[in-house]
Parts: C-alpha cells; structure tokens; sequence
C-alpha cells in the first residue's frame, strides 16, 4: 500500500469528543476548515457526497438522512436531491430544515458552492466539513468514517467496518496478478471526449491496490491524443462503467485514437469499474479484491 497522510490529516481534525451529557451522542468536532461543529444526536441530515451517504449507511444511520446531492444513490435510496453536487442550492438545502449538514472539501470547494457553506451557516444550519473524498486514498475514508461514528456516537460500528476493509485489503492483495499490468485510467463520455486521468485521485488507488501500476505520467487529468496514449502502451485500459456504455461497449473504446496501436487495445484488455471511483469510498476495497481478481487471470 503506497503511503497515506492519515496521521497529519486525522492531527489536523483534532477530534474533540463528548461534553458529557448522560446518554446522549455530543460531540464538539473540528471540520476540514477548522470550523468546530457542535452536534447531538442529529436527527435530520443533509449528506452530500456519495460517500458520506454511503459511510452513514454502513453506520447504520441512513434514517437520519434527509437530503443529498445527486450522487447519493447507492445504496439504492429514494432520498430527495438537491441537485447537481458542482452546484449546491443553499436554499434548498434549508427547504429540508437539517439539524445538521455533512459535506466534503472538495465538493465543497468547487467554485458555484463556495459561498454555499457561508450561506447556511447564516442561515443558522450547523456545517460539518469532512476532509476531501478524491484524495487520501483508504486511510482518507477512514478518517472520514471514524469522524462519522463521532457524530453519531458509534465507533464500535465504524472499528467493524474498519477491519473489514482490512480483510478485503488482504483478499485483493492475494489475487494480485504475478505480472503488473500498465494501467491507463480513461475519462471518457463519448466517442469523441475522453481524457487521461493522473495520479491524484480514486482511480490511481484502485490501480494500486489491485496489483497494477498507473502510466499516466501527471496528476490532473488531461485529454486523449493518440500519440499520448501510443508513447504510454498501456497493457489495461480502465473505464468508468457509464464512460463504457458511452462509448459502445468494448468495441467502442477500442475505436478511441491510439487504443488499438497499445498493448490494451491488442489484448482487448478494457476494464469497467465503479461510477462512484472518484469519490473514494468504503467500496474501494471491494472494487480492489474484484479488479485484481481480474487482472490475476488475465496477466500471469
């Protein structure tokens, strides 16, 4: 497992636990931008993010949970929207009237949401920023879990999911491939939008974990040239699972400039992962244990 900032990213947190209220789960909790948030037995909940929504779940809390963005859909739900996540609408967040909301940095950050957290916050809504959900890789999720189980006064919940991570971890460290793959990570929307992912984000910890190693040679995301992805010759190419619907199928990526002149595009080796991978998630390990388990049959 390549190196984490879990230790500085959990210092910078300083979790401060419990005011003592007899039976009661209250929490005074410093968020990712150093707001202290203070919270007891939250009732009504705005989860945005994917993953927030799918840690509240695995903590068994998903009945507090009143509102989310369009990402929160899994598990299957019929929790009402707010709308796109790059673009959060104050007011209908506080249509819902929560007791608290639960955001990411990075969501957070885009540039249409930026004043959205001011906006609640004068509105009287408690905020709690949880630490990005596109870095840290699996110690970032658990950071933000254990931050969760604070909130709903549950840390024996989250140290089971915790250690369930840890089997699966071991599981898809078995089922590496004994030849690591060169793996290229694709964005694409169709036939003629697709770009390169780096280094940065969920994707390049799902290649890591499941025995491959990621060629992009940047950490943002640039578009596909066919003489970009010529000069890299990746032997995978991984896909989101709507960016390979997109496209066609396998046949259709095949067809995307350069792909078939790489040693992926000769071995018709296309994998399809996750919608959610970007966000990374409790699932990360899952989506890790089945890739590899791929890759050990396909690279021997």
């Amino acid at each position: 497992m390549r190196p984490t900032h879990t230790t500085l990213t959990r210092a910078a947190l300083t979790l401060s636990l419990l005011l003592a209220a007899p039976g009661a789960h209250a929490a005074t909790i410093r968020g990712a931008d150093g707001v202290s948030v203070s919270v007891s037995n939250p009732r009504r909940v705005v989860a945005l993010n994917a993953t927030t929504v799918e840690l509240i779940y695995r903590l068994g809390k998903q009945g507090t949970i009143v509102g989310t963005d369009v990402t929160g859909t899994y598990p299957p739900n019929r929790i009402p929207s707010v709308g796109h996540w790059a673009q959060l609408p104050a007011e209908g967040i506080i249509a819902l009237k929560p007791d608290l909301v639960i955001g990411t940095a990075d969501n957070l950050a885009m540039p249409a949401n930026q004043k959205v957290t001011q906006q609640l916050r004068a509105a009287g809504v408690k905020v709690l920023v949880l630490p990005a959900s596109d870095t840290g890789g699996l110690d970032g999720v658990r950071t933000r879990l254990n931050i969760l189980a604070d909130v709903y006064g549950v840390p024996g919940a989250a140290l089971a999911l915790s250690r369930s991570f840890d089997t699966t971890l071991k599981a898809a460290q078995a089922n590496r491939p004994k030849v690591t793959p060169r793996v290229l990570f694709l964005y694409a929307h169709g036939p003629g939008d697709a770009s390169i992912y780096g280094t940065d984000g969920g994707a390049d910890d799902l290649i890591t974990l499941a025995g491959g190693r990621n060629v992009a040679p940047f950490r943002d995301t640039r578009p596909l040239t066919a003489e970009a992805l010529v000069a890299l010759n990746p032997d995978a190419i991984i896909l989101l699972e709507r960016g390979l619907d997109a496209l066609g199928g396998i046949e259709g990526a095949l067809k995307l400039p350069g792909v078939m002149q790489t040693n992926a595009g000769r071995q018709r080796r296309v994998y399809a992962v996750d919608n959610s991978i970007r966000w990374i998630g409790p699932r990360l390990p899952e989506f890790a244990l089945n890739l590899a388990r791929q890759w050990n049959a396909d690279f021997r």
